[in-house]
């Protein structure tokens, strides 16, 4: 009996990882256009959820954030912020479209504005 309460133990494990491995898939594949970067919190002027990149510090992502949100006329705008000048423009999400503002000196530095 400890043999077949030993199998059934194995099996269990085998079917808990591979079932985790899925739902991890399943979670990546709906993230797929999700900001992948830190929370910072909500521009001032439309209430829009701010995300930076890794190397993005959250005072300058919301600072670039509120500085298009004011001065967004048109697609692309180009913001100044702290001497850098970043890039933003409405991308297309899946479903919802989202703005994305990326440094001109540095492409990993970015900041992405989602309703």
């Amino acid at each position: 009996m400890q043999s077949f309460a030993g199998t059934v133990r194995a099996g269990l494990a085998v079917v808990a990882v591979l079932g985790a491995s899925a739902l991890t898939a399943l979670s990546a594949a709906d993230n797929a256009n999700a900001a992948p970067g830190e929370y910072c919190g909500a521009d001032r002027v439309h209430g829009l959820a701010v995300f930076g990149s890794d190397s993005t510090p959250c005072s300058t992502a919301l600072q670039v954030a509120d500085a298009y949100a004011r001065g967004s006329s048109g697609s692309p705008v180009t913001v100044h912020v702290g001497g850098t000048a970043w890039r933003c423009q409405e991308q297309q999400g899946d479903p919802n479209p989202f703005d994305r503002c990326v440094a001109t000196a540095d492409a990993s530095q970015w900041v992405e504005l989602t309703s």
